[in-house]
């Protein structure tokens, strides 16, 4: 049977909240001495430096600067000694983790940053840290010449399964309860699509589709620069992927948004009339096979994804990659 909170994460009432949910879910199982103990020692191999196996934490704690990390360790006297920047698919916000290392300098002369991201995340996380941070060396990566203060990237993953050592009651069901609501909220665990009526309703659960988008664009990056979400003015919300065509590199988007007239499906590759070779592009995809999945607005190229019904997350991540694929390979032929 479905958990509830699984249930309800795919929902837009929830799930526009993930990042908030899981922080205030994280908290909350860290109240348990037993977990704390687990959180502690999986973060003191992450990072090379024991800690404190029973820190106070706190969600949302606010900074003398108004920031607010997502988690903070304190000790018995209140000194904060970690923060914690967490996030599902979210980029970060200006300044923030520069932010984050001040206010640990002014508390303590040995604090830690960490970025707690999904497993997926990691290796491009790991280079964008250091940029966002003003870091240098590689991870943990320490503020210029203050080696007190590492900053690492961990993953969500990895701080489950360390809690997953905590063999007691009511902590277990907890934890179950929200593993599988962050597992939805990453679009892992997709309650399947039922009928072409569930699949019309999508913006019910328009954070989990956009998940998918998220997870489906990384992929799509052959391990390249991966480039943050973004919105158009017609809510298309969309990530670009930029793949070379000769000297040119050309950029298309995978986003969702309202179908088309005619169309079920909320999911949309496009190629910008801006963007480098479109009009090769644009040829190529009409003498193929694929002309009959093209819409043409504004001047843009439009092929829809068909999001398959009855499919888990990963049956439908693989399905909108592999599409996808079969589009690119006929757009990026070498010229």
């Amino acid at each position: 049977m479905q958990l509830l909170m699984s249930h309800l994460a795919q929902f837009s009432s929830l799930s526009k909240q993930g990042e908030l949910l899981c922080t205030q879910g994280l908290a909350y199982l860290l109240q348990n001495p037993d977990a704390r103990k687990s959180f502690g020692d999986h973060i003191s191999k992450a990072v090379g430096r024991t800690i404190d196996a029973d820190l106070t934490w706190r969600a949302e704690a606010r900074q003398k600067d108004g920031a607010r990390p997502d988690l903070e360790g304190r000790t018995a006297d209140g000194k904060r000694v970690v923060k914690i920047e967490a996030k599902l698919g979210a980029a970060f916000g200006e300044g923030q983790l520069r932010s984050y290392l001040g206010d640990l300098q002014d508390s303590s002369d040995r604090g830690m940053l960490l970025v707690l991201v999904p497993q997926y995340r990691v290796a491009a996380m790991k280079l964008s840290v250091p940029s966002a941070s003003a870091l240098t060396q590689d991870g943990p990566w320490q503020r210029g010449a203050t080696p007190e203060l590492p900053v690492a990237v961990i993953d969500w993953e990895g701080v489950l399964a360390a809690l997953s050592d905590v063999r007691s009651e009511p902590f277990l069901s907890d934890l179950a309860q929200f593993e599988a609501m962050y597992r939805v909220l990453n679009g892992y665990d997709i309650e399947p699509l039922r009928s072409v009526s569930e699949l019309l309703a999508w913006r019910e659960r328009k954070e989990v589709f956009v998940n998918l988008v998220d997870r489906v664009t990384r992929r799509l990056a052959r391990q390249g620069p991966v480039l943050p979400m973004g919105k158009d003015s017609d809510d298309y919300q969309r990530r670009y992927v930029c793949l070379p065509l000769g000297t040119e590199q050309p950029c298309f988007s995978v986003g969702v948004r309202d179908p088309f007239v005619g169309y079920t499906t909320p999911i949309w590759l496009r190629f910008h009339r801006r963007t480098p070779k479109f009009s090769v592009i644009r040829e190529r995809l009409v003498a193929c096979g694929l002309s009959q999945r093209l819409t043409e607005c504004d001047g843009h190229v439009w092929i829809h994804l068909d999001v398959p019904l009855n499919a888990d997350g990963e049956s439908l991540v693989g399905s909108l990659v592999e599409q996808a694929q079969r589009v690119i390979e006929v757009a990026y032929q070498p010229l």
